[in-house]
């Protein structure tokens, strides 16, 4: 059965150390699992861009994905990194909306540039 939300949150929030991966799907008591994750770059001046939010889909809808963006907005907007920006899937843009975000302020349009 998935841990408790406020558990698993808490342990996300606490930046628990030293992760392991167990050979079976769930862990066993004691030992730690990697059940969420997210990534974000910066230019370490006034931008970030977030790249990943994952959490495993046996602890999804507990609010681990919400508790990890949370902290990194957290941590970065105490860098002074006020601009921070991601790239999302149509079908999680409300998730990111509820956190505050938006889509195309100000006419901004994400541009790319592909390698043949």
């Amino acid at each position: 059965p998935a841990a408790p939300a406020p558990a698993a949150a808490a342990a996300v929030m606490s930046g628990a150390p030293g992760v392991t991966y167990p050979s079976e799907p769930t862990a066993k008591f004691g030992e730690r699992r990697l059940i969420g994750m997210a990534r974000a770059t910066s230019d370490h001046a006034f931008n970030a861009t977030i790249w990943d939010v994952v959490v495993d889909k046996e602890f999804q809808g507990q609010g681990l994905g919400k508790a990890l963006c949370e902290q990194m907005i957290r941590t970065l907007l105490a860098r002074d990194i006020g601009n921070i920006t991601l790239f999302a899937d149509n079908k999680v843009v409300p998730f990111y909306k509820s956190l505050g975000f938006v889509s195309d302020p100000e006419g901004i349009k994400g541009m790319f540039l592909y390698g043949s």
